[in-house]
């Protein structure tokens, strides 16, 4: 699988080749254009077979849709040969950027950060705390496991942060996370900061790890927008 992220950091957008047998998954409506050599199945975002298993797949992904922000469905892209050619891009403009899983090194990621990934990738719901429902972002993550690629959007570019101790980040600003990070979600200062500098909840980091982070923040976005939409 070789992928090339174009049309950086603003309007991003994925082009992934794949070999004879190999598989992309991606979120629903993410596909740009493709080959004439896929076979594509659509699944509930939750994967398993079987009466039990779809039942499963279809609570979780119904928890994605309405908590973590996600499409309710997913696509897999099997290639029939070798060379195939699947663009992907997410909905909002942004960066794109390609993470390698590898075994035993989980990959976090906010959950409307989940663009696709190489079908060696599982990934499982992970409560974000009670606190995170009134942040604006969503109450859940996404931790990914296995061995493959991973590609993760964002609105706006993203910025890596390599950190060592400990790290404060607004809660609409974290695309996701990897190594030995701890996490709590706490006030920007006292409830007078809380209320009134507009900052909200941030997230206090701490250990050792890496952060990717957006340059711009949804949740400021929807509250710039409401007061010019029609009532």
């Amino acid at each position: 699988m070789e992928i090339q992220i174009d049309s950086k950091p603003s309007y991003s957008m994925a082009v992934v080749t794949l070999d004879e047998g190999e598989s992309l998954i991606a979120e629903s409506g993410s596909m740009v254009a493709m080959s004439n050599s896929f076979e594509v199945d659509t699944t509930f975002n939750g994967r398993g077979s079987g009466f039990l298993d779809f039942l499963q797949a279809l609570v979780v992904g119904l928890i994605r849709k309405h908590f973590a922000g996600e499409s309710l469905f997913v696509n897999t892209y099997r290639s029939k040969k070798k060379g195939s050619e699947l663009m992907v891009a997410p909905a909002m403009v942004g960066d794109i950027v390609n993470v390698s899983v590898e075994k035993g090194k989980p990959f976090t990621v906010q959950a409307t950060s989940f663009l696709a990934s190489a079908a060696g990738v599982s990934n499982d719901l992970i409560w974000g705390g009670f606190s995170m429902l009134f942040s604006k972002e969503g109450a859940f993550f996404l931790r990914c496991r296995g061995e493959g690629e991973l590609l993760i959007n964002s609105y706006g570019a993203i910025e890596k942060v390599e950190v060592n101790g400990s790290y404060i980040v607004d809660s609409g600003h974290v695309v996701g996370f990897q190594g030995d990070l701890q996490y709590k979600i706490q006030r920007v200062g006292g409830w007078k900061a809380t209320l009134l500098s507009g900052e909200g909840l941030v997230l206090s980091f701490t250990g050792q790890g890496t952060l990717w982070l957006q340059t711009r923040n949804m949740g400021s976005l929807v509250d710039w927008l409401s007061p010019m939409l029609p009532k």
